[in-house]
């Protein structure tokens, strides 16, 4: 795992670019005017695993969601947002 820190106007004026380099295993510190703002980016996956840490039954549930979607069992956009539109 490496980490590496950036400041808001770099990140705000290459921001897709940044968003690319960011590895599974990397962690991005944002710092505003040379000082840590408490903020990171982190790939989804490496989240997962720092909830994991916290929560088992949070991991089981995203495992059983991604299981159901390569099923098909989802629903269509209309059927979950139809009458609320």
């Amino acid at each position: 795992m490496s980490t590496k820190t950036i400041d808001t106007t770099d990140l705000r004026n290459n921001l897709s670019a940044t968003l690319n380099t960011v590895g599974k295993d990397d962690i991005l510190f944002i710092k505003s005017r040379g000082k840590l703002t408490g903020k990171v980016i982190i790939d989804d996956e490496l989240l997962e695993d720092l909830l994991l840490l916290q929560d088992a039954g949070y991991v089981a549930e995203i495992a059983q969601a991604r299981k159901e979607i390569k099923q098909g069992d989802v629903y269509s956009f209309d059927e979950v947002f139809g009458d609320v539109l």
